[in-house]
């Protein structure tokens, strides 16, 4: 099968609209005509549509705002820190690229589209980030870069971000999960028509023009399934119910 999974029961509201929202996002850049894909995504990005006004109505209570905002500050921060690291790489003064360059050693091996994880998975990939960066070694290394404050920065802002969370999400989450159930239920049933369309369009046309968009879509669903499975293990270590 291409698609390996569409069950994203156990993920959580939000993580659950970044699945689809990016679903969107890459049907967009696909030649739906082409791929005999038109009805089906039209019907997903309808359902979708609808999810999205729901969730946005949320948003309106001020439940999330401030979430999302924090969520964005500390996304912003990581991808300038990222650009700066990236100038300072051609430095013209060779210790400071130097530098540079192994710092930037650090960052890559996280992989790519940190700021697309799962929130509380971004939060802790981040923690990691920060902390391996301030390593006595690579403490050195932005000093002589002068990205410090950079990095400092992002650990304010992903603290600040974990603090709010941790204190509202319980509460947000329960809202708009209320108010979004039927929304959602219908995006996973269009969702899921999609998936069995592209599975049975690339059996009967080939999957080669598929196995992209296919691929990309195994890549979010494992995302948030992945982020769920941690989640159930950190609630079941500590004594609580997924």
């Amino acid at each position: 099968m291409m698609i390996k999974s569409t069950n994203l029961a156990n993920a959580r509201l939000m993580d659950f609209y970044q699945v689809m929202n990016l679903t969107a996002v890459y049907l967009d850049k696909e030649d739906i005509t082409g791929l005999q894909l038109t009805d089906v995504v039209a019907a997903f990005k309808m359902a979708f549509s609808d999810l999205d006004k729901a969730v946005k109505q949320g948003q309106k209570t001020g439940f999330t705002a401030e979430l999302i905002t924090l969520d964005d500050s500390r996304d912003n921060i990581f991808t300038g820190f990222n650009g700066a690291l990236d100038n300072m790489t051609r430095f013209p003064d060779k210790e400071i690229a130097q530098s540079a360059a192994k710092l930037q050693i650090i960052t890559e091996k996280y992989g790519k589209g940190i700021t697309r994880l799962p929130q509380r998975e971004e939060s802790a990939v981040l923690t990691s980030i920060v902390a391996e960066l301030r390593s006595s070694d690579n403490m050195a290394l932005l000093q002589k870069t002068g990205l410090t404050l950079w990095v400092d920065k992002l650990a304010e802002a992903n603290t600040e971000f974990d603090l709010l969370y941790a204190s509202r999400t319980e509460k947000e989450a329960e809202f708009i999960t209320g108010l979004t159930r039927t929304e959602r239920a219908n995006t996973q049933a269009a969702f899921e028509k999609l998936t069995r369309a592209i599975e049975a369009y690339a059996y009967i046309n080939g999957e080669a023009n598929y196995k992209a968009l296919a691929e990309k879509i195994n890549t979010e669903v494992a995302n948030v399934k992945q982020a769920s499975k941690a989640r159930a293990t950190s609630n079941k270590n500590n004594g609580k119910t997924a």
